[in-house]
């Protein structure tokens, strides 16, 4: 091992000791010549009157290893390091210290109140650790607190402030008072002003959405009007009245921004038939009947007639499809259809039929084998709504393939008429669409009432696209473009009778399929292998009522008496929040995602997302 330090370390060493006049020469020397004398092969670090010293390794040796401890960062060359790093005397070694700050500007989220959190008053002097030399130094600092390098001040403060564009409603004299007597918590330095929301318009109805459930009778006769349970108007009555929105007002945040409140809601409303729409936002009844608002977006109002069957709806009076109510005094028999674009009664029972109501269903006796839809299912089973709907889907195709058919043509320097190309793809790609209308010709044939919009005008195009001679004479794209516009506004039309508050009202049902966009009430003896959806409740009115070998499911809750039965006729109950027994014999309950098969009689029950899982584990251990 050599005994001597090369020339070339030595005047490593000598630079070194020109650049730290603090540093006691003999002192250093020392602490190497006590490194080397510890035969160590190793490169050294040497820290000294808040200097770094570096020794290169001897040969065989490794170089030397340097690392911080905060706040002190340790730059090599430059770049500041994250850890141990190996360091000869040709690396430029630097040092500094990533205090933290004086105090700290917050901004909440909203940008309403800004907080200044005061940490210190005084800046004060870091310094350096003296280190031993030695291979793997760790390099620390400490506060030098009798040395005050600089004062916080309140100008400084402000300017920072400034700076970051905070300037509305500084508490100045707040920001003072911390610093003067320190408390070292946050305090509100800045507040906007929150914007003040308006309010939205507001609908407000003077008659009832809401059927009642029974019909009454008088002398032996029914009388569906009385008491409200049909609810009706007379002629000049005002029914709805839209209360205008009110602007909100504008705030400012801490950086002068202007905040602007949420645009309120606004609510259209349209007056249709037998109403009318009054300066003052009224709407005012024109005639005597039930009135109406149907729609999401936009409220429509109207006020329906009546369809009464005096007797049984069969073969003889034909299926029903009326805009209005529709009200059967008698049975509904085998395989007919009733479609109201409003609400449907019937005084005595339902076999092998289907119901469709935009509104409710209220039916005295029972459903069998049959099928009812009301509200929103009421629409999408309404044949006038899907068959419309199939026939824009079809006829909007049509349109394109008839413009690439004359594009063909016409790049081929010929042409042909509009008329004629419209033909010739309804006979040979669209064969679909004249079946299409003539179904849909078929149901709007049997419409009892005024409807919506002029049939009469709609039936008239319909059937001119079903007439080749004429087809090809009349027809060109704007024609064709009026067609689909008329069937658009048929499909929307229907859509927009769906009304808000429904229900389903029965005395029994067996083998059939109900689905209400409300509730569905069992109002006597139950039901009987039949499938039950309610976007509201499922409630059994009678303590008799039984629930055999059915599924149901409902987006609130459902009450029932006895479900199942000893001879082992099990249902399926579904509900989003609840489902209350009288008696289950076996089954399946689910509440929301949870789900218990039910496989020993339980008595008076109610199952929630608290209970469910208890059940399921108590099901599975027995």
């Amino acid at each position: 091992m050599p005994d001597r330090m090369s020339e070339q370390e030595l005047n490593k060493l000598i630079n070194m000791l020109e650049l730290s006049e603090h540093v006691d020469e003999d002192e250093l020397d020392q602490a190497f010549i006590e490194a080397e004398a510890e035969n160590d092969l190793g490169g050294r670090v040497l820290v000294r009157a808040g200097k770094i010293f570096v020794q290169d390794p001897l040969p065989g040796g490794s170089p030397a290893v340097i690392s911080a401890a905060a706040p002190v960062v340790i730059s090599v060359n430059g770049e500041p390091i994250t850890g141990p790093a190996e360091v000869t005397t040709l690396d430029e070694i630097k040092w500094s210290i990533t205090e933290p700050p004086l105090y700290r500007i917050h901004v909440s989220e909203d940008h309403l109140q800004a907080f200044f959190t005061l940490y210190s008053t005084r800046r004060y002097q870091w310094k350096l650790n003296d280190c031993y030399s030695s291979s793997m130094v760790e390099v620390e600092a400490a506060m030098d607190t009798d040395t005050v390098i600089g004062l916080l001040g309140l100008n400084q403060v402000i300017a920072d402030f400034e700076q970051r564009g905070i300037m509305q409603n500084l508490n100045i004299s707040g920001i003072h008072a911390e610093l003067q007597n320190p408390t070292y918590q946050p305090i509100t330095a800045a507040k906007g002003r929150a914007a003040v929301p308006g309010e939205n318009a507001a609908l407000e109805l003077f008659f009832s959405e809401t059927i009642e459930n029974e019909f009454s009778e008088i002398e032996g006769h029914v009388d569906f009007r009385s008491h409200l349970r049909i609810p009706s108007v007379i002629r000049g009555q005002v029914i709805a009245r839209k209360i205008p929105y009110i602007e909100g007002i504008p705030g400012c945040d801490v950086y002068g921004e202007i905040l602007y409140p949420p645009i309120p809601g606004d609510i259209t409303i349209v007056a249709k038939n037998n109403t009318v729409l009054l300066i003052n936002n009224e709407i005012r009844a024109l005639r005597e009947g039930r009135p109406r608002v149907t729609g999401e977006k936009v409220k429509t109002f109207d006020i329906t007639t009546t369809y009464t069957v005096p007797g049984n709806v069969s073969i003889k009076t034909g299926n029903i499809l009326f805009s209005g109510d529709v009200v059967v005094q008698g049975n509904v028999e085998d395989n007919m259809i009733i479609e109201s674009l409003g609400n449907v009664y019937v005084e005595g029972s339902i076999y092998n039929s289907t119901i469709t109501a935009t509104g409710s269903i209220v039916v005295k006796g029972n459903v069998l084998n049959s099928k009812l839809y009301s509200g929103y299912f009421g629409v999408l089973y309404n044949r006038v709504f899907n068959c419309s709907k199939l026939l824009i889907e079809e006829a909007v195709q049509l349109k394109k393939a008839v413009r690439l058919l004359i594009q063909a043509v016409q790049a081929r320097k010929q042409s042909v008429k509009y008329g004629q190309a419209v033909l010739l793809l309804l006979e040979s790609k669209f064969q679909r669409i004249p079946g299409l209308i003539k179904e849909l010709l078929l149901v709007l044939e049997t419409i009892q009432a005024s409807y919506h919009q002029d049939l009469e005008h709609t039936m008239h195009f319909l059937n001119l696209m079903l007439k080749p001679v004429q087809l090809v004479d009349f027809m060109d794209e704007a024609s064709l473009n009026g067609v689909i516009g008329m069937i658009e506004e048929l499909h929307a039309g229907v859509a927009r009778m769906q009304e808000n508050k429904v229900e389903v009202n029965i005395g029994k049902c067996q083998n059939s399929t109900i689905k209400s966009n409300g509730d569905i009430n069992i109002h006597r003896d139950g039901i009987v292998q039949s499938e039950l959806f309610s976007s509201g409740n499922i409630t059994f009115r009678k303590v008799f009522a039984v629930c055999r070998g059915s599924k149901l499911e409902s987006g609130g809750s459902i009450s029932a008496y006895y479900v199942g039965g000893e001879s082992g006729a099990q249902s399926y109950l579904k509900a989003k929040h609840s489902i209350t027994v009288r008696k289950i014999y076996a089954g399946r309950i689910t509440i929301d995602s949870y789900t218990a098969d039910i496989s020993k009689p339980l008595e008076n029950m109610t199952f929630d997302l608290e209970n469910i899982r208890t059940v399921k584990l108590r099901m599975e251990s027995e």
